[in-house]
C-alpha cells in the first residue's frame, strides 16, 4: 500500500492488462509491470487485486495458496 493518489475508479479493472498505462500516466514504461505480477500470481495458482484506500493511496493484495504437507 502506498499513500499517493490511488487510481481512477474507471480504471481499476484494467490496470493488469498488458500494456496498459493510465490515462494521468508518466512519460515512460511500457504498461508491463502489473501484467507481470499477475503472470507470476497465478502461475501460482493465486489471485493479485488493486483498490483504492479509503484517506488515499493504492493497495495491493496478493493471495497465494499454500499446501500442507
Amino acid at each position: 500500500m502506498d499513500r499517493g493518489k490511488g487510481f481512477p475508479s474507471s480504471e481499476l479493472s484494467s490496470i493488469f492488462n498488458k500494456f496498459y498505462r493510465g490515462k494521468d500516466a508518466k512519460a515512460g514504461g511500457t504498461g508491463l509491470g502489473l501484467s507481470i505480477v499477475k503472470g507470476f500470481v497465478e502461475a501460482h495458482k493465486g489471485k493479485v487485486s488493486a483498490s483504492n484506500r479509503q484517506n488515499g493511496g493504492a493497495l495491493f493484495t496478493i493471495e497465494i495458496p499454500v499446501e500442507n504437507f
